[in-house]
């Protein structure tokens, strides 16, 4: 089968293999700014404490195990997946992965990740808009990042609304606290079954301005029924607060709903097992840059040279790592202590159990 290569091949040490070569030099990777942070360690980082830690969503698409390697074509779609931000450099930041089989870190461009508000910000509203009418934000919704000018990004937000506005730049980060995304507010007041695509306008008019589409929510509250076409409505949760005028009997409006590959993603054949912590790596003879999570099947070839070829399933599709080991059953670990169930047959912590009398 063809692999969707994201990269030549990565290393690290193993001590029952030869001291590795120093890596072969590949195209320079993009210019440092002053406000990068130093590089870190990504072992360590992707073996970090999940439940206090700063994380992120990214679109997956094109990017590379290591700076200038080869790339992944995108799969598809725009339905983001949850990420750790390891470093960033220029425009490319390092993402961690972690998925229930494998733990890896890749580079991609800072454009693909969802932004993350900071603080509350209601949106502006039409010149007129009736002061009852508002639409806004709230601190940690995710938005897709749309135009930026004069230090405000125009960003979009879907959730159970849709919802597009400028908001400075301050507001905005790449990655935020751990959170479920909340549901809708109960108010007491008599709720109204919409439809996706239902919009919410500043007047009660089809001409007025939007304010709001309905996504992926169904209830909005009645404030009040203004007459036979139109209905004064509120609607709050923990990402989002509306209020303006919908008229069910209207043409539904555009939603940006996230989309899933049009075609499903190619899959691994399994040749090989690796053993729970099995070390990954970017290529041969370069940076370790992740580590198996648990027994698992993968797809096994011989590089030569003490060096394999180890392909496993992401939301990239299949990708091709490299692992090193003296032969497929003896593949090197890097995982850190703790960080993934034992092999199967591995000794307990602490040791092999005392032998039986």
């Amino acid at each position: 089968m063809r692999w969707l290569v994201l990269a030549s091949l990565a290393a690290c040490g193993g001590a029952a293999a030869p001291a590795p070569r120093a890596p072969e030099p590949g195209p320079p990777g993009p210019r440092t700014r002053a406000d990068d942070p130093p590089a870190v360690d990504p072992i360590a980082a992707l073996s970090s404490d999940l439940d206090g830690e700063q994380v992120a969503w990214l679109v997956p698409g094109r990017a590379q195990l290591e700076l200038g390697g080869l790339a992944i074509d995108p799969p598809g779609g725009d339905r983001p997946i949850e990420v750790g931000m390891i470093e960033r450099q220029g425009t490319l930041v390092r993402a961690a992965v972690r998925l229930d089989h494998a733990r890896f870190s890749l580079w991609t461009d800072r454009e693909r990740l969802f932004a993350q508000l900071v603080a509350d910000r209601q949106l502006e509203t039409p010149p007129g808009s009736p002061a009852d009418v508002h639409v806004a934000l709230r601190a940690g919704a995710r938005v897709r990042r749309l135009a930026h000018k004069d230090g405000a990004t125009r960003v979009r937000f879907v959730g159970a609304l849709e919802v597009e506005g400028w908001v400075p730049d301050k507001l905005l980060a790449d990655s935020g606290p751990r959170r479920d995304r909340p549901g809708r507010f109960p108010s007491g007041r008599r709720p109204l079954h919409v439809m996706p695509g239902a919009v919410i306008r500043t007047e009660p008019r089809w001409g007025a301005a939007e304010l709001a589409t309905v996504a992926e929510g169904y209830l909005v509250d009645t404030v009040r029924q203004v007459d036979a076409a139109w209905v004064q409505i509120a609607y709050a949760d923990g990402d989002v607060s509306v209020q303006g005028y919908l008229s069910p009997q209207a043409p539904p409006g555009r939603v940006h709903r996230a989309r899933d590959p049009e075609q499903p993603l190619p899959t691994v054949v399994p040749s090989g097992k690796a053993a729970s912590g099995t070390c990954l790596y970017a290529r041969a003879r370069g940076e370790a840059i992740g580590y198996i999570v648990g027994d698992r099947d993968v797809e096994l070839r011989d590089q030569g040279g003490g060096w394999w070829s180890l392909a496993i399933d992401t939301p990239w599709g299949p990708v091709e790592f490299a692992a090193r080991g003296p032969s497929r059953a003896d593949l090197a670990a890097c995982a850190p202590p703790g960080s993934v169930p034992p092999p199967a047959g591995a000794p307990p912590p602490g040791g092999p159990p005392p032998p039986t009398p």
